[in-house]
């Protein structure tokens, strides 16, 4: 599994250039509560990044399912419950319906 680098925020923005990632199989988003990812999509067709969820008090609960537009489509999500979202002890997983054109940066908030 691929943990991302996180890019920090201060209430002026991010202090450095946000180098945004392909995506790919096996990429975790870090997580403690304060992250949010940012995907862009520039391939022809629609894609979906899945999000699992952890059981709840052994009740499986349905996974959150991010649908991202064609072409020029972007898409926010977070942050993040650590106790909700956290599928390794890294971070969120991402499972993508399709890579190709499609990149991800993960931030922090203050």
């Amino acid at each position: 599994m691929t943990v991302l680098t996180v890019y920090e925020m201060d209430y002026d923005g991010v202090n450095v250039a946000a180098a945004y990632v392909a995506a790919a199989v096996g990429q975790i988003a870090p997580s403690t509560g304060r992250e949010f990812i940012h995907i862009k999509n520039a391939s022809g067709g629609a894609i979906t990044c899945t999000l699992s969820l952890n059981d709840y008090a052994g009740i499986a609960v349905d996974d959150v399912v991010i649908t991202v537009g064609a072409t020029t489509g972007e898409q926010m999500a977070g942050p993040f419950s650590p106790a909700h979202f956290n599928a390794t002890t890294d971070g969120v997983a991402l499972t993508w319906s399709a890579t190709a054109s499609v990149t991800v940066g993960v931030f922090r908030l203050p």
